[in-house]
């Protein structure tokens, strides 16, 4: 039988006080951080595992808590662990590469090949457009908008907030047919015969508020991607406009892009 080896506790690869150079060039908050970004490292250590609170490395390492705190902000900024408000520290999971290269898919449709997603419906609402939403959808005259605002989670672990919004005048009733871990795609396809085919979508780094950075447990402050996009149908008229506030702490999005095929030169 093979011997399956236990989980290395964090406190066990630490050491203690002994082992800074406090006249040294390099500063102590470094030294702190080297000595818990080679713990967390280590191969033994679980994703996800429970690192000592800032009191605690205070007492096992002998140094104070503003040094503490600079080391772990740093680890923080590096992927290497995540703070989770009034449950405490943990090693951030390795991070993994999710595949977005097709251009006819959801995001999440794309992906989650490999991964288990989730989603949580936080609000959802039929109304008026926006004058934004209106030229994205390209809505005729007193057409209204559904809008699905859900928490995405892949794997377990909190990883975008996405506003869809529908040009609702092609999916009447679909707020009746919604609900967690119910696809919004799957709905439109077996309900309404609706397929995106063709999608544009644009990137850019964004911040997001106290509210959003809990629900994706972030620090306050921490950036993520920011995805806005359009999906058309076979038609090519917009069915759906989204924004996607998506965390990197965790997964790496992988694009592939394609050269366009160029048409012969002319002699």
């Amino acid at each position: 039988m093979t011997d399956i080896a236990e989980p290395i506790d964090l406190h066990d690869l630490l050491g203690g006080p002994e082992q800074f150079d406090r006249s040294g060039p390099l500063p102590l908050w470094v030294q702190v951080k080297n000595v818990l970004e080679a713990a967390i490292r280590h191969p033994g250590v679980n994703p996800r595992a429970r690192v000592p609170s800032e009191q605690n490395l205070c007492d096992l390492l002998g140094v104070s808590r503003p040094i503490v705190r600079l080391a772990l902000d740093s680890l923080v900024k590096a992927g290497l662990i995540t703070k989770v408000p009034r449950q405490g520290i943990y090693v951030a999971p390795r991070k993994t590469d999710v595949d977005f290269a097709s251009m006819n898919e959801s995001l999440f449709a794309e992906i989650s090949r490999g991964h288990k997603v989730t989603t949580r419906v936080l609000q959802m609402e039929r109304e008026r457009p926006t004058q934004r939403e209106r030229e994205m959808l390209a809505l005729p005259p007193g057409a209204d908008v559904f809008r699905l605002y859900r928490l995405y989670s892949v794997d377990d672990v909190p990883t975008a907030l996405s506003w869809l919004m529908l040009a609702g005048h092609r999916v009447p009733g679909i707020e009746a047919l919604i609900a967690d871990n119910v696809s919004a795609y799957g709905v439109m396809r077996e309900r309404y015969d609706l397929r995106i085919e063709a999608s544009e979508r644009w990137f850019e780094a964004a911040v997001p508020n106290e509210e959003q950075a809990a629900l994706l447990q972030l620090l306050i402050g921490q950036p993520v991607l920011s995805i806005e996009s359009v999906g058309r149908t076979g038609d090519h008229q917009p069915l759906e406009y989204y924004r996607c506030l998506y965390s990197t702490a965790f997964s790496r999005i992988h694009v592939t892009a394609h050269t366009r095929a160029q048409p012969p030169a002319s002699d």
